[in-house]
Order: structure tokens, then C-alpha cells, then sequence
């Protein structure tokens, strides 16, 4: 039976680690706050992409448009201008012109044509893309709510953990508490305060001294492993 002094010092490592993981639960919060709103402007990002890839495409179709007006005025010049000449070749030449604007004119409807198709197909993808992100930022931001609500939940319970130590604390010689508070601030990981296994330490599970495992199954005084320092107990 581990003795009173030792007993109040296990508890109190156990409020402490109980601390510590609620601190750390804290500590991971913002950082996967930060990570939800990347994923939420990168999301943003990739829609906003897609519609000026879509109003590009709008905006050389109405391009191709100007420039079939534009051929069709000019062509209707040439032919005003056919009606006010007198020789055959000035004739023939704006015959020439407006045959070569009407070629254009019909590579520039089938450009129009092409163009069209695909921006009913990339207005398809944007639709489906804008529903489907508008799901997912709503599913990270809720998230996001309740990972907010979750950080005021941990703080509020670190603050009453942290309340059960400082009580815990009350309860040991201050010597010992001393010890106990130089072992956690030297010792990488805990626990650090193990049980003796036999002649091992539970801590880093390497054989102690002879006079260390007499002392620790006595279990009169505070007594550290020789190896790695953590503070030893006997449970009889």
C-alpha cells in the first residue's frame, strides 16, 4: 500500500497531466482553425479561377461578335462604294475585298460556334464546382464553430483542472512538492513519478541502485531513480 505523502503526489501528477493534455488539446485548436480557413480560401480561390476563366471566354465570344459586325459594316461600304465607281477593276477589286471579309466573316462564326460550345461546358463545371464548394465551405466552417466552441469549453475546463492542482498542491510537504516540481521541469516526458518494478525503474525501465530500491520499498522518504531522475514508489 503506497503510504499518504506519495498517494497525494500520484494524484497530483495525475490533475497535472490531466492539465497538460487539456493545454495541449488548447494549444492544437488555432492551428487547425488556421488550416480550415486555407482550406476555405484556397476553396474561394479555386471558384474564383473557374469564373474568370468563364468571363474570358464571354468576353472573346462577344470579341468574335464586334469583329463579325465590324466585317459586315465594311462589307456593306464596299458595296456602296461599287455602286459609285465606273471601272471594271475598282469594281472587281472591292469584289475581291467583300468576298474575302465573308470567308472571315464565316471562320469567325465558326470560331464563335466552337467557343460557345465550350463555355456551355465550362458554365456546366462552374455550376457544378459552385455547388459543391459552397457545401464544403459551409462543412469547414461549421467546423471552424465548432472548433471555437471547443477552445472556450477547454479553457474553461483547464481552468477548473488547473484549480484541482493548485488543491492537490495544498496537500504535500513543500519539500516534496519542490522535488516533484524540479523532476517535471528536468524529466522530458512523463510520468514522473513511476512505480518500482522489481529493481527497474517503470520510467525508463533501467535497473536501479541496491540502496535506491531499499529506500524506495520503505517508502519513508522521496527517493529518484539514479538513471533518470524521476521520483520512485514500492506499492506493497
Amino acid at each position: 500500500m503506497v503510504v499518504e505523502w506519495l498517494q497525494n503526489l500520484l494524484i497530483l501528477q495525475d490533475r497535472d497531466q490531466r492539465c497538460d493534455g487539456i493545454q495541449r488539446q488548447l494549444d492544437d485548436i488555432p492551428g487547425q482553425i488556421k488550416r480550415e480557413e486555407t482550406n476555405i480560401a484556397a476553396l474561394t480561390a479555386k471558384l474564383a479561377e473557374l469564373q474568370k476563366e468563364l468571363k474570358s471566354m464571354e468576353v472573346r465570344r462577344l470579341d468574335l461578335e464586334g469583329e463579325v459586325e465590324q466585317a459586315e459594316a465594311t462589307i456593306m461600304k464596299y458595296k456602296t462604294q461599287q455602286l459609285q465607281v465606273k471601272k471594271n477593276e475598282e469594281y472587281s477589286a472591292l469584289e475581291h475585298e467583300i468576298t474575302a471579309l465573308k470567308d472571315h466573316i464565316s471562320e469567325l462564326e465558326d470560331s464563335e460556334l466552337v467557343l460557345m460550345e465550350e463555355i456551355d461546358q465550362k458554365s456546366a463545371i462552374f455550376d457544378e464546382s459552385k455547388e459543391k464548394i459552397g457545401h464544403d465551405c459551409k462543412t469547414l466552417e461549421a467546423h471552424i464553430s465548432l472548433l471555437k466552441e471547443n477552445h472556450a469549453s477547454f479553457a474553461s475546463e483547464l481552468d477548473n483542472a488547473r484549480d484541482a492542482v493548485t488543491e492537490s498542491e495544498a496537500t504535500i510537504d513543500s519539500a516534496i512538492l519542490q522535488q516533484y516540481k524540479y523532476v517535471k521541469g528536468q524529466v522530458k516526458r512523463p510520468p514522473y513519478v513511476v512505480e518500482l518494478d522489481g529493481n527497474r525503474c517503470n520510467g525508463c525501465h533501467l535497473k536501479v541502485s541496491g540502496e535506491v530500491e531499499t529506500l524506495a520499498r520503505k517508502g519513508k522518504e522521496l527517493v529518484r531513480c539514479d538513471s533518470c531522475g524521476r521520483i520512485l514508489y514500492f506499492d506493497r
